[in-house]
């Protein structure tokens, strides 16, 4: 685990990145707060045509 953190911070100073900043986090807005959205509706399986079976 050390040598990951140590790869880590060699990597971040090969970039120029300083400090230890959390990354940004935000609100994911959703279309319309009272409409609800209808369930994907299911079809049925086909059944397969299968052919006559020769005796």
């Amino acid at each position: 685990m050390a040598a990951l953190e140590k790869s880590v911070q060699e990597a971040k100073a090969a970039r120029g990145e300083q400090g230890q900043e959390d990354a940004t986090v935000h609100e994911i807005k959703t279309d319309a707060p009272g409409k609800k959205k209808s369930a994907a509706k299911k079809t049925a399986a086909r059944a397969h045509k299968t052919s006559p079976r020769s005796a």
